[in-house]
């Protein structure tokens, strides 16, 4: 019999052979498929396993089980970076919920469950520990609790602080943070669970009760998450209302994040999106918009005892990078452009990226750019053919930004076929030169005349103007002001606000008394009602400052009772001392969906 094996034929051989290598050949594509589609499709970078001591003693420290509200507000709140999961314990491990669960997920995992039993903190912690086995960049603990390990016996409460260490070292092994929330007062005997903070590098919050959890909570996702936010406004009192206007509805996600002391059973949202979902909790709200269709949300709230709600806007965004270019030969320069859109093909430059704030680099380098046409536009020295790499950053903005940031062009630097030089044209040259000098000497005597009225900007002699022919001149608003209040004596941060012009403006003159009025700005500025803006030739607008307020066009002070143009892209700042009050005032063109 083993004879035979060794006499089979060298066909099967290899046959077997090449049936082998081509099973280790698709193994081995398959292994690096899945490797590179897990590198692609993994987005999350940051990993938060929440551990609830939910034993008998911290009914005395969180008696409003605001523990409970922590972990859901985190499974709200957080982008897509993150993946939140949650393991209670009593005696054993009592919930869990595996990472990436949502608001909703946590509520039902923690229905029915109060704090009663012992509190086996090994097996929560132990539990937690085995969640984070992945290669995420951040992986962290917090551990809520009274700080106390008890179980029934003696012995079962040594093999519980026995099992709580190891997963401590474990914790430390894996680079897992742990942080502490400890309620009450500290424990100074027995077993407990304070150092595990200083073990894994974490910290350790003394909080006196559950009450405290709604400012860890806010410290948590605006410090030691670094959410992405941008402060929209507050609600105080018994009641309020809250406009919030989204920098634009480009993005695939809007967040609305409204965190302190709230009622929000009596609350209503007015806005337009594909879809929207409101996650609530005894000291935050979370409202999720999917793809808005309008600019405008606006809260309603209304609450028996006051509240204290500071909003917060958060945005996601999922974009595509193209990028093309044009090769000019007599400078060896290629003109890139990069094209950024959603993914249903909107160019994402119509929304607030048009304001700046991107990155550009090439090859590794950043870059000075422009945004032009819809496209932002760089340049590079080619003298031969190359592989431009560009790559886009948003650091600095506000939101999250989900897409491919790199994407490489050919360049194709063109073959010059060199020919013979003709012959000097003579007569050509000279009117050339002719007609060269004759620019540089207008060139000169313009510059002459420029020099000699350089540094002041013209204004309007009115006295010059004849009466008739001001009555007959009839000119109509046009474009948009931009408002924007830099500070003002009450130190209340006003969102920027915007008026059209073209649509709201149908008389002669208006005052900057109107326009704070027409924007709902409450400032009571005295001699608004004296600075007048009024249209002007070429679509400009006159400003003429009768008031006692200071008025600049960029570094330059207005005089008083003297009228100037105001053109698209300028702006005027308006100071009135007296009420420690500062207004900076835009000028913009409309866009044609705006007329």
């Amino acid at each position: 019999m083993r004879m035979a094996k060794f006499n089979l034929s060298h066909s099967l051989v290899y046959k077997g052979i090449f049936i082998f290598i081509t099973a280790l050949f698709y193994l081995c594509m398959g292994t690096g498929i899945r490797a590179r589609a897990q590198e692609t499709e993994e987005a999350s970078t940051s990993e938060i396993v929440v551990v609830l001591d939910c034993s008998q003693s911290m009914k005395d420290a969180d008696a409003g089980y605001a523990a409970f509200d922590v972990v859901k507000a985190l499974a709200a709140a957080l982008p897509r970076d993150y993946r939140v999961g949650l393991v209670a314990y009593q005696e054993e491990v009592c919930a869990k919920q595996p990472l990436g669960s949502s608001h909703e997920m946590m509520g039902r995992a923690l229905e029915g469950i109060g704090y009663a039993d012992y509190g086996n903190a090994g097996a929560g912690l132990w539990e937690a520990v085995s969640l984070l086995d992945s290669d995420a960049a951040d992986k962290r603990i917090i551990l809520i609790s009274d700080g106390e390990i008890m179980m029934k016996t003696q012995e079962g409460t040594e093999e519980s602080a026995e099992l709580f260490d190891r997963a401590v070292k474990e914790a430390a092994g894996k680079g897992i943070r742990i942080d502490v929330a400890a309620l009450g007062q500290k424990l100074e005997e027995g077993h407990t669970v304070y150092a595990a903070a200083g073990a894994t590098g974490g910290q350790l919050y003394e909080l006196p009760d559950g009450e405290a959890l709604g400012d860890f909570t806010q410290a948590q996702l605006l410090e030691q998450c670094g959410l992405r936010v941008s402060h929209v406004g507050q609600i105080n009192g018994l009641s309020g209302e809250l406009s919030v206007r989204l920098p634009d509805c480009l993005m695939s996600k809007a967040r609305l994040v409204l965190l302190g002391s709230q009622q929000n059973e009596n609350m209503t949202v007015n806005c337009e999106a594909e879809k929207m979902q409101v996650s609530k909790g005894g000291t935050y709200t979370v409202i999720e918009l999917l793809h808005p269709a309008s600019d405008q949300v606006t809260i309603q709230m209304r609450a028996d005892v006051p509240m204290d709600v500071n909003a917060y806007l958060s945005a996601e965004y999922d974009y595509r990078l193209s990028a093309d270019y044009s090769y000019v030969q007599a400078t060896q320069t290629a003109n890139l452009r990069m094209h950024i859109t959603d993914l249903s093909g909107r160019n994402m430059l119509e929304g607030h990226l048009q304001d700046g704030g991107v990155q550009v680099y090439l090859d590794g380098e950043q870059q000075e750019y422009r945004a032009a046409g819809g496209f932002f536009c760089l340049s590079g020295q080619y003298e031969q053919d190359a592989m431009a790499d560009l790559r886009i950053g948003f650091d600095g903005l506000y939101g999250y930004y989900y897409g491919e940031p790199q994407v490489s062009v050919e360049i194709a630097v063109p073959v010059i076929i060199e020919e013979e030089p003709p012959g000097i044209d003579w007569f050509f040259w000279s009117v050339i030169i002719v007609f060269v000098a004759a620019l540089v000497i207008i060139f000169c005597l313009a510059y002459r005349q420029k020099k000699r009225t350089a540094g002041k900007r013209r204004f309007i002699d009115e006295s010059r103007t004849l009466p008739r022919e001001t009555q007959n001149h009839k000119s109509e608003f046009n474009g948009k002001l931009q408002i924007y209040v830099i500070h003002s004596k009450e130190e209340i941060d006003y969102p920027p606000e915007s008026i059209n012009l073209f649509a709201r403006c149908n008389r002669d003159i208006i005052t900057l008394e109107w326009l704070l009025d027409a924007c709902n700005l409450p400032l009571n500025l005295k001699g608004a009602e004296r600075i007048i803006l009024k249209p002007g030739d070429d679509r400009s607008l006159i400003i003429k400052n009768n008031s006692k307020a200071s008025v600049l066009m960029g570094r330059e002070l207005l005089l008083k009772g003297h009228a100037y143009h105001l053109y698209y892209g300028e702006k005027v700042t308006f100071i009135f001392d007296p009420e420690d009050t500062e207004i900076e005032v835009h000028y913009r063109d409309l866009k044609p969906n705006e007329r």
